[in-house]
């Protein structure tokens, strides 16, 4: 019997330090995942050439909607390509547009980043699409998370979540 107990004892003392050393592993493989997005979220935001994958949508005047369809904005050769949905009260559009006014390719202008606090990003510019003129406001995270805050002259503010990630080559379709 107290060959059976010790057994247990022995067994349960193992599988508690295996325990201990997975968890290690994990906290270190958590830490080298971190090191390696804060060093890409670098990278990419001192080269000026990154692309924001939206994940939420948050209206000014509504519920949030999560997005299921790739939307982006690719900042690449000082020119944003803009695709965006947009929900929200309009103060003046075109006459007889479907289209969402935050889908557009155009110059940016004002281009400013500021280290933010807490180890992250403030990125800022405009463009102009048809008569409006359009300001991004990217707060991201050492690792890569961003918000993005659209203003805009014509239009009610509306706000996205989401990453920052390298861009990725278009097809020629």
């Amino acid at each position: 019997m107290k060959k059976i107990i010790l057994l247990s004892f022995l067994i349960l003392s193992i599988a508690a330090v295996n325990a201990q050393d997975k968890e290690l592993t994990r906290k270190e493989k958590k830490a080298q995942r971190e090191a390696m997005l804060t060093e890409q979220t670098k990278q990419l935001v001192e080269t000026n050439e990154w692309q924001f994958y939206a994940s939420q949508m948050i209206p000014a005047n509504g519920i949030s909607r999560n997005l299921s369809t790739p939307y982006s904005v690719v900042l690449q050769d000082e020119t944003v390509d803009s695709y965006l949905p947009y929900i929200g009260e309009a103060y003046t559009s075109q006459y007889g547009s479907n289209e969402s006014p935050l889908i557009f390719e155009k110059p940016v202008e004002d281009y400013s980043i500021e280290d933010a606090k807490k180890d992250g990003y403030t990125i800022k510019f405009s463009a102009k699409n048809n008569n409006d003129k359009i300001d991004f406001t990217f707060y991201i995270t050492k690792t890569g998370s961003a918000s993005l805050r659209v203003t805009s002259i014509n239009r009610q503010s509306i706000s996205y979540h989401g990453e920052l990630v390298p861009v990725e080559e278009k097809e020629n379709l």
